[in-house]
């Protein structure tokens, strides 16, 4: 159960702030600050590399801004953090994030729209966006320093793909897991594993390959359908590129 606390409330402003207590999830609606402590908030929030900001289209002429502030207990806990919603992304510019994140935006812009909005609601979509969207992370985080994946990125890629190993899939799929655009997410994953997404997955299926081939009751056919090759003849030529021999030479000469 969400429980609502007392707010400061003000007429349409065009920026508006809601603060998550991660601890009670609970919110608070903040819409009478002024410009000036709201830029205080953001620009400290800044400093620290705890704002991801996400550009979303206008709506009905509309530029306002939605601000997001996640509390936990003590500052430096994990979860702490901020989103950061800006109605201003240029025409033709790439959505980056899921599908989901623009929904959910879009009921929270809503919500503040009415006369009372439903704080409960703020609060509870605020935290599914948060589940979906983890705040940026922290400046000692590897990924972020060097430019390459997130570290909770890099866990959901590799999850994401070892869970499917036997299936075809984009690297498009993985991408938006990850809340990134295939661009993007290409070259954040070479940076920080050092190698493609396309290469760490033939890879990985090769690997799972010969743990199969050790098992000497598989045949060939049944081991490239489980690694994910829609055809023995692929399997066998990535394998043989990959390894440098056939996996029936390879299996005979693990045994």
């Amino acid at each position: 159960m969400y429980r609502a606390e007392a707010a400061c409330l003000a007429t349409s402003p065009r920026t508006s702030t809601v603060i998550v207590d991660l601890a009670q999830r609970s919110a608070a609606l903040q819409r009478g600050d002024g410009p000036r402590g709201r830029h205080s908030l953001l620009d400290e929030l800044r400093q620290r590399d705890e704002v991801t900001e996400i550009l979303l289209d206008a709506v009905d002429g509309l530029e306002d801004e939605l601000l997001l502030v996640y509390r936990a207990n003590r500052a430096s806990d994990e979860g702490s953090g901020a989103i950061l919603f800006r109605r201003q992304r240029p025409a033709g510019l790439e959505a980056v994030h899921p599908p989901a994140v623009h929904t959910l935006a879009q009921v929270l812009f809503d919500s503040l729209r009415a006369e009372a909005p439903n704080v409960p609601l703020l609060a509870h979509v605020a935290l599914a966006l948060r589940a979906i969207l983890p705040c940026a992370p922290a400046r000692d985080d590897p990924g972020a320093q060097r430019g390459g994946l997130a570290s909770w990125q890099e866990r959901r890629a590799i999850a994401f793909m070892e869970e499917r190993l036997d299936q075809s899939f984009p690297v498009a799929d993985v991408a938006e897991a990850c809340g990134l655009s295939v661009n993007h997410f290409s070259r954040a994953f070479r940076r920080s594993i050092g190698k493609p997404p396309h290469r760490w997955l033939l890879d990985r299926r090769i690997q799972k390959a010969q743990d199969m081939l050790r098992i000497n009751c598989l045949s060939l056919a049944d081991i490239a359908l489980a690694c994910g090759f829609a055809e023995q003849s692929h399997f066998t030529r990535v394998f043989t590129r990959t390894v440098g021999i056939p996996p029936g030479a390879w299996r005979r000469s693990a045994d």
